[in-house]
């Protein structure tokens, strides 16, 4: 279902099918003719653009059950799904900047969401987990998207290898953490600058996240992060909904990534933010 890319590390290939079997789960993907994840909607220009990684993609449950099917078979809203499993928020600011003609594949004044979870911080710079654990991408070359700092902000060096990772030095520890944090806020910002110069919305979304002290923090560090830096952003773990009240039934015990209860919920909640509900848009 994937395949190198020379930008990216990796992307979709167009037109694949492929099943996904667990013992949890048994899933079958679609890929379309533009490499986007299938959600019924084959139009040119949609309403909504969904950027993210596997949860947004919908890991684990079948092309119908993702929140971004649900949006258009049950509101009647067009959707683009660009999301792709292992992405981070470099990848989702390459889509924007080189991929996604946004005047061309969303609607004016439509919708672009990102959809960040904790997953993705690891993503953001140079840790040597995760660049090790995705070389199957490119075993013997480089395959981690990357930008650095320097002092103009955001750097594009490219693709890296495990020869550009880097760990917390010995005397400094959350090193890597700290500069995953800059970097994350600084894509973000650069994605809402693209977005919104083209006259289309840009909103970062923290989907509901595990009952879980690290990744509910980190959910609200974001997320104050971008309230300061004047980003959009809905952070649906703050929502009142009574089919939450049962938060195992969102996700997959051992593999983790969302059911298809999550993907209702956050469908729900989306479609309320692009059909322009104002009591959610003032909120």
């Amino acid at each position: 279902m994937f395949q190198p890319d020379s930008m990216l590390g990796w992307s979709h290939l167009e037109g694949a099918e492929a099943v996904h079997p667990s013992f949890e789960f048994r899933a079958r993907y679609k890929i379309d003719s533009s490499g986007r994840r299938e959600t019924g909607y084959s139009g040119k220009s949609s309403e909504v653009a969904i950027l993210g990684c596997s949860w947004a993609f919908g890991h684990g449950v079948n092309d119908d059950e993702t929140f971004a099917a649900r949006l258009f078979r049950e509101q009647g809203i067009p959707v683009h799904n660009y999301a792709c499993m292992g992405y981070g928020p470099a990848q989702a600011y390459l889509q924007v900047l080189h991929r996604v003609d946004l005047r061309q594949v969303v609607a004016n004044d439509g919708l672009v969401a990102y959809f960040w979870v904790p997953d993705q911080l690891m993503r953001a710079w140079r840790r040597l987990e995760w660049i090790v654990l995705n070389s199957w991408v490119n075993p013997h070359g480089p395959s981690h998207p990357l930008f650095d700092l320097d002092d103009q902000g955001l750097q594009h060096i490219g693709l890296v290898g495990r020869e550009g990772a880097r760990v917390d030095p010995p005397l400094l520890p959350g090193v890597v953490e700290r500069t995953e944090w800059r970097i994350t806020v600084l894509l973000i910002r650069a994605m809402h600058e693209l977005v919104t110069a083209t006259g289309r919305q840009f909103m970062v979304v923290v989907p509901p996240l595990p009952d879980r002290k690290y990744d509910q923090a980190a959910g609200q560090k974001l997320a104050a992060l971008l309230a300061e830096s004047g980003v959009p952003c809905m952070d649906m773990n703050h929502e009142t909904n009574p089919m939450r009240s049962d938060s195992s039934a969102m996700f997959y015990r051992f593999d983790e990534h969302p059911t298809a209860t999550w993907h209702a919920i956050v469908a729900d909640s989306l479609a309320k933010v692009a059909l322009k509900d104002p009591a959610i848009q003032e909120s």
